[in-house]
C-alpha cells in the first residue's frame, strides 16, 4: 500500500475509531454471536468494504469482507449449534417418551402377568357357573318332565281307581237292587204262601163245618 493511499485512508480510520472502540469494549462483555456485537460487526465490515472500494484500498475492503464473513460464519455456526441442540433436545424427549412408554408397557405387562392367574380363575369360575347353570336348567327341565309324567301317571291311576270304584259301586248298587228284588219276591212269596195257608185253613174249616152239619142230619 502506498503512502498516498495510507494518507487518504487516514481520515476514514479516524472516523472509524469510535466504532472500533465500542467494538473493543463489547468484545470483552458480550459473546461474539450476541445481537449487539453481530450488528456492530456487520456495520463496521460493511463500512470497511464501502470505504475500501471508494478509497481503492484493498486492505480496508478485505478487512471489511473478512469481518462480515467471520460474523456470518459465527452466526451460521451458532444456528447449527442451536439446530443440533434442538435435535438433541428432541431426541432426548423422544428417548424419554420411549423410556416412559416402555416403562408403562413393562408395568402393564407385569400387571397383566400378575393378574393372569386371577383372570384365569375368574374365567374358570365363570365357566363353572355357566356349566352349573346349564346343569341346573337341564335338571329343572328333567324334573319338570318327570313331574308331568308322574302327574299323568297319577292321573291315570286315579282315573283307573275312579273307574274301578265306580264299577264296584255299580256292582254293589246292582247287587243291592237284585237283593231287594229277591227280598221283595220273597216277601211276596211269603205273603202268597200265608194267604194260601189262610185260604186252605178257611177251606178246611168250611169243609169240617159242612161235615159236621151232615153228621147232625
Amino acid at each position: 500500500m502506498s503512502a498516498i493511499s495510507t494518507l487518504i485512508a487516514l481520515p476514514y480510520e479516524l472516523a472509524r475509531l469510535p466504532l472500533a472502540t465500542i467494538d473493543h469494549r463489547l468484545s470483552s462483555r458480550l459473546p461474539e454471536t450476541s445481537r449487539p456485537r453481530t450488528t456492530l460487526d456487520r456495520a463496521i465490515g460493511t463500512a470497511d468494504k464501502i470505504a475500501g472500494a471508494a478509497l481503492h484500498n484493498d486492505k480496508i475492503a478485505a478487512r471489511g469482507a473478512d469481518r462480515i464473513d467471520r460474523t456470518e460464519k459465527l452466526l451460521k455456526a451458532e444456528r447449527l449449534d442451536e439446530q443440533a441442540e434442538a435435535r438433541r433436545a428432541e431426541a432426548q424427549v423422544v428417548a424419554e417418551t420411549g423410556r416412559r412408554q416402555a416403562a408403562r408397557e413393562r408395568q402393564a405387562a407385569a400387571r397383566q402377568a400378575a393378574s393372569a392367574p386371577t383372570e384365569a380363575k375368574k374365567a374358570e369360575d365363570k365357566s363353572k357357573r355357566q356349566a352349573a347353570a346349564r346343569a341346573s336348567a337341564t335338571e329343572t327341565k328333567k324334573k319338570a318332565a318327570a313331574d308331568r309324567t308322574a302327574a299323568q301317571r297319577t292321573e291315570t291311576v286315579e282315573q283307573r281307581k275312579k273307574r274301578v270304584a265306580q264299577a264296584a259301586e255299580a256292582k254293589k248298587a246292582a247287587a243291592r237292587r237284585e237283593a231287594k228284588a229277591e227280598l221283595d219276591d220273597a216277601r211276596e212269596s211269603k205273603q202268597s204262601a200265608a194267604e194260601a195257608r189262610s185260604d186252605a185253613e178257611a177251606l178246611s174249616d168250611l169243609t169240617e163245618a159242612k161235615k159236621q152239619d151232615r153228621q147232625k142230619d
